[in-house]
């Protein structure tokens, strides 16, 4: 009798974990979108972009705005985020009495425009409100969000398609 409640038991946490994984962080594979494209823009675009999410930020509450401008706003934080130029440099800092080196990656987006979407989003605390917007969620690789209801995914480490490839 003792090992059929361990067997049980066994069995829930079996089941539980199957179900955890099943739909493992929102990267099922019942989704119609392709993870490895994304959508080429032109930087100029991409601009102007970024100043539209900031304005609509600056002047709305995050409710008002639309899901497409949601999307855009993930988009380009993401893409910001995310981005690196191909070439590396290192860091050499002092820790107690040794030094360590730190690899690291040029940004390309540096600069006013961009920093003005940054602390819009902070002014906001869109990373914790969107939540409220978006109730329903999981956590992406990275620990991000993905909304199914928008079929995006914010922040942590998101796959190609929401991102934006930026040309020249």
């Amino acid at each position: 009798m003792f090992a059929n409640k361990k067997y049980t038991g066994l069995l829930l946490v079996f089941v539980a974990l199957w179900a955890i994984n099943y739909k493992s962080f929102g990267q099922g594979t019942d989704s119609k979108v392709n993870y490895d494209s994304s959508q080429r823009i032109t930087l100029r675009e991409f601009n102007s972009r970024i100043d539209r999410a900031t304005l609509l930020l600056q002047t709305k509450k995050l409710a008002e705005i639309s899901d497409a401008d949601h999307i855009n706003i993930m988009m380009c934080w993401n893409t910001i985020f995310m981005t690196a130029v191909d070439n590396r440099y290192i860091k050499i800092r002092k820790v107690g009495n040794e030094y360590v080196k730190f690899w690291g990656f040029r940004k390309p987006f540096v600069g006013s425009r961009y920093s003005k979407l940054e602390k819009a989003l902070d002014y906001k605390k869109y990373i914790e409100d969107i939540t409220k917007v978006y109730p329903v969620f999981t956590f992406n690789r990275g620990m991000g969000y993905f909304f199914p209801i928008l079929n995006m995914e914010f922040g942590g480490t998101p796959h190609a398609y929401a991102m934006f490839e930026i040309s020249n």
